[in-house]
């Protein structure tokens, strides 16, 4: 790695230490009022801990299987080039190929106002497997931005091929809650979703979502602003977009949750899935030599407790 990377991520408090992820590389930051963690493996952000708060991201403590396509429940997975499973080729990995290739690191440093900055970068061309599955070269980045109450991320995608490349895509990140019945997420009310438990039937939301398992919604042509609302951690997690038409929503549930080999049978009490998200009708196309944008921001505030 970059010799002089590493040493613009030391004078931020940062390090790069070896994990199990894949073999992969973490790097570790520590601010007084923040700590992050990003997994090279996937790209992944996998913690940010503001000071005097819990996490507010899961990580599962199951590793799932050790394969170049197992999947593991944690931070903020990338879906991408596709969500759900590959329309063409069944045999695919879920949610893309981003999520399963190591990532580089770009670039450190602080923004003007000081806020630390970390940016990844992954290009079809640096993996010979990524070629073969995926037709068109590609270079993705992910610019974070780490502050003293919460994160953003922004995701570019880079069409470097000839020919238009269609995309579905999520930012798919794993909200630690204190108990998923003691959550709710506000900001959806009247917005048309896809049901997948139901057959995919197309409901309208009333209210706000206040059961938080058994969960595999898509919300179309969603606002870019919604919350969380965690009771048992007192907290508000403000969850904002820009780039994205759609959100997800899903949690396994206790039923789903004891089927899987790659998550523990109570991880789905602890953690509520958001994604910012282009899928389903919401997918969109990418011109030869073009680009597009998905933000994710997330800040965290305390919540007044209900009278």
């Amino acid at each position: 790695m970059n010799g002089q990377l590493i040493r613009e991520l030391e004078k931020l408090g940062g390090d790069i230490l070896p994990s199990s992820l894949r073999e992969c590389d973490e790097i570790v930051i520590d601010q007084p009022n923040f700590s992050a963690r990003i997994a090279l493996w996937g790209g992944h952000l996998e913690s940010f801990i503001p000071v005097g708060q819990e996490d507010l991201l899961f990580q599962s403590s199951n590793e799932g299987a050790q394969t170049r396509f197992g999947r593991r429940h944690f931070g903020v997975p990338v879906c991408w080039p596709w969500f759900g499973a590959n329309e063409k080729h069944k045999d695919f990995p879920a949610h893309g190929l981003a999520r399963y290739f190591r990532w580089e690191l770009a670039e450190v440093g602080r923004f003007k106002n000081e806020d630390v900055k970390v940016v990844l970068r992954l290009a079809s061309e640096d993996h010979p497997l990524i070629e073969e599955m995926w037709p068109y070269a590609f270079e993705l980045r992910q610019v974070f931005r780490f502050t003293n109450d919460g994160f953003s991320i922004n995701f570019s995608a880079a069409n470097l091929s000839d020919q238009t490349m269609s995309v579905s895509e999520a930012l798919h990140t794993y909200f630690h809650v204190g108990d998923n019945q003691a959550t709710q997420v506000h900001g959806l009310d009247k917005v048309i979703f896809v049901d997948k438990l139901d057959k995919n039937a197309r409901k309208e939301q009333v209210g706000v979502i206040d059961s938080m398992d058994s969960l595999d919604r898509v919300y179309l042509e969603s606002p870019d602003v919604c919350e969380i609302h965690d009771t048992s951690l007192q907290r508000k997690l403000l969850i904002r977009s820009q780039g994205s038409q759609s959100t997800v929503l899903w949690n396994p549930g206790p039923k789903l949750a004891k089927q899987r080999s790659d998550m523990e049978d109570e991880d789905y009490r602890q953690f509520v899935c958001v994604e910012v998200a282009n899928a389903l009708n919401d997918a969109y196309e990418i011109k030869a030599g073009e680009m597009h944008q998905l933000r994710l921001s997330v800040s965290v505030e305390s919540l007044e407790p209900r009278i």
